[in-house]
């Protein structure tokens, strides 16, 4: 028997449900979004002020990270015995309502349950990972994840392709413009008043140098941040691309799901993840991403992947207060 009633969440599951949203990953740490809960569910909005950089992937980024929330909130929803049903910017008139999740009484999703999990255990881990790569089968069921929510995750191994990944990464670091160093500087600052990214999230700081940077960013290249400390960082990381077949918002809000989702499940896994995803802020260098498989569609993340030596704390995370907008009485 097919169920399609609409559940309303009580308080406690509405303070369950937006703490796993606003657990996801987001661009520089920004969280950008609000949530406002009704009678039959939860409205994901962008809240793109504070995450608005200089860089050509701004918008992008914002709806990739709200995309991210969006399927935190699913996986919690089955946690907690519910459905949910999903539509992507439901309201043409409202471009910053992202999405609307209506809770059901379906039966949950078994695999989301499971996925819920590692929610508070995933993070950007962007220290060493140790030199042996991720097995072949963990790679496929990441690439499954992706498939789930619409998205390719495609593994760089074959030369020359690997290469030109490098190059291009280490020529967006190198010719990163003044205004988006400086925009990334002062939210790292020791002298903001709450850095985006504290420095046991940052990771140490790259050895090496020109041409054998490691593919790993530093958020806080030429920044003198006391305690990060020097690491060498594995020389041939595991690299993929996640890939759209189109790129319009919709598209970017479900690559956050297909990222979040094969985040989640790389967790599950003991596969840690970080990004290099400057090519990705440069409009020129965007499409060098993609290379000759620019028949898998558009790139919309570059992910490291691997087992790692160390685990970072957890970001920190804005109130709930700041992100719930309204609850359902």
């Amino acid at each position: 028997m097919r169920h399609t009633g609409h559940v309303t969440l009580n308080a406690s599951e509405q303070l369950v449900v937006a703490a796993a949203a606003a657990a996801a990953p987001s661009v520089f740490n920004t969280q950008p979004w609000s949530f406002t809960f009704t009678e039959d569910g939860m409205e994901v909005h962008a809240d793109p002020h504070d995450a608005w950089m200089p860089t050509a992937s701004a918008a992008r980024d914002v709806r990739l990270s709200c995309g991210a929330a969006v399927f935190n909130a699913r996986a919690s929803l089955a946690r907690r015995g519910h459905g949910s049903r999903v539509s992507v910017l439901p309201d043409a008139g409202d471009p910053l309502l992202v999405a609307r999740i209506a809770v059901t009484d379906a039966a949950p999703d078994p695999v989301l349950d499971e996925l819920y999990r590692w929610v508070d255990s995933r993070r950007t881990n962007r220290y060493p990972f140790r030199p042996e790569g991720v097995p072949a089968d963990v790679l496929a069921l990441l690439h499954d994840a992706a498939r789930r929510e619409g998205a390719t995750l495609r593994l760089l191994e074959a030369e020359p392709e690997y290469q030109r990944m490098l190059t291009s990464i280490r020529h967006a670091t190198w010719t990163e413009d003044e205004d988006v160093r400086e925009d990334r500087d002062a939210r790292l600052s020791p002298r903001a008043e709450e850095p985006a990214i504290p420095v046991g999230n940052l990771g140490p700081v790259p050895r090496g140098g020109r041409p054998d940077d490691p593919p790993v960013r530093d958020m806080a290249v030429g920044l003198d941040l006391p305690g990060r400390g020097s690491a060498a960082f594995e020389p041939h990381p595991d690299l993929a691309v996640l890939e759209t077949s189109d790129d319009d918002a919709g598209s970017w809000i479900a690559a956050g799901q297909a990222l979040q989702r094969l985040l989640l499940e790389a967790t599950g896994h003991g596969i840690a993840a970080s990004f290099a995803n400057q090519p990705l802020e440069d409009a020129e260098l965007r499409p060098d991403v993609s290379g000759g498989a620019a028949h898998y569609g558009y790139p919309q993340m570059v992910l490291r992947l691997g087992y790692a030596t160390e685990q970072p704390p957890a970001s920190p995370r804005r109130p709930l207060s700041q992100v719930i907008r309204r609850t359902a009485a």
